[in-house]
């Protein structure tokens, strides 16, 4: 899980922003371990590691976004002996289980699987396999540090948006959680689950 640093127009860190009773971070959490993933998170905010009960590191070289956060997640991955990992925001609490796996299922060839949403492909919830490593490393410190744009540099594999309706609510499922306001509308969209809070650690 991806969980970078303040947002200014959040007004502050996301990763334990209480939403529905838990830390935000902890729907995503819950959905990755949902889909049989074992969950690590890249971040260097004080106290992470012990209100979410994961190991948590932080990102190998500050400064160089949710790129720096792939590379330092896809070392981890390597030490691990993992062949990739499959990336998360922690501000997208509305990814499913079902919407994991079918990314986790979506291609064994492809070095990397991105969803399509409304909004064109969700790079911050989708798999990147070890061999998109030298790609990452070369984009580090370019002038192009998009994962958009890396997804398409390494062949990606696209899930298409019609593809995603099928296991999700493709209009919701990638609500990014940038202010106080898609918080709310992410409290209102998580239903029934919220009075389900999962438990912190």
């Amino acid at each position: 899980m991806l969980a970078g640093g303040k947002s200014r127009r959040f007004g502050g860190s996301k990763v334990l922003a209480p939403l529905s009773g838990a830390p935000m971070a902890t729907w995503g959490v819950r959905a990755l371990q949902a889909a049989g993933l074992s969950v690590g998170v890249i971040s260097d905010e004080e106290g992470v590691e012990a209100a979410l009960g994961l190991p948590t590191r932080p990102d190998l070289e500050a400064g160089l976004g949710p790129m720096g956060g792939l590379w330092t997640a896809l070392q981890w991955a390597s030490e691990r002996g993992d062949d990739g990992v499959l990336l998360l925001g922690c501000d997208m609490p509305l990814v499913s289980e079902d919407l994991l796996r079918t990314i986790l299922a979506w291609s064994e060839a492809a070095p990397a699987v991105v969803p399509v949403g409304p909004e064109g492909p969700e790079p911050l919830c989708a798999l990147y396999r070890s061999t998109c490593t030298p790609e990452v490393e070369r984009r580090l410190h370019s002038d192009d540090r998009s994962l958009r744009g890396l997804a398409n540099a390494v062949g990606a594999a696209f899930i298409g948006e019609d593809a995603v309706a099928r296991v999700a609510d493709a209009q919701t499922a990638f609500l990014n959680v940038n202010t106080v306001q898609e918080r709310d509308r992410a409290e209102d969209l998580l239903g029934p689950r919220a009075s389900r809070a999962p438990a912190s650690p």
